[in-house]
């Protein structure tokens, strides 16, 4: 019986580990340039950085589940974060990414964890 109880704890141990249970959340992503102006048809590049709740830090990328979008057709965003000016105005560059990075990288796991979303702002001449 006690062999039973080992055994029902290393496969709990492992199950969890297995579903990314120990790894750091995402509360925040920090976008920069947090402010950005160019020319009509001018690019920026933006970075996503990812703060995570162990108060590491790093670039996230598509990879991390990382979606880049604008707020209006005046500019359009890439999925390495450079933004192209289509027109003028003031357009809000938005981030985004799963607050559990580790279920975006498991192959067949759909990740239904809240999304987490930092913003910049690209102003267009």
């Amino acid at each position: 019986m006690k062999y039973c109880y080992c055994g029902l704890a290393l496969f709990l141990f492992l199950v969890g580990v297995g579903c990314g249970a120990g790894h750091a959340n995402l509360p925040s992503i920090t976008v920069t340039p947090q402010s950005a102006t160019t020319t009509l048809q001018g690019q920026v590049g933006f970075t996503a950085v990812g703060n995570f709740s162990d108060r590491t830090s790093r670039e996230l990328t598509r990879a991390d589940g990382l979606s880049w979008r604008t707020s209006t057709a005046g500019a359009s965003v890439g999925a390495s974060g450079e933004a192209t000016c289509l027109g003028p105005g003031t357009v809000t560059v938005t981030a985004s990414a799963p607050e559990n990075l580790q279920l975006t990288i498991n192959n067949g796991v759909q990740n239904t964890a809240p999304t987490i979303r930092g913003t910049a702002t690209l102003i267009c001449q």
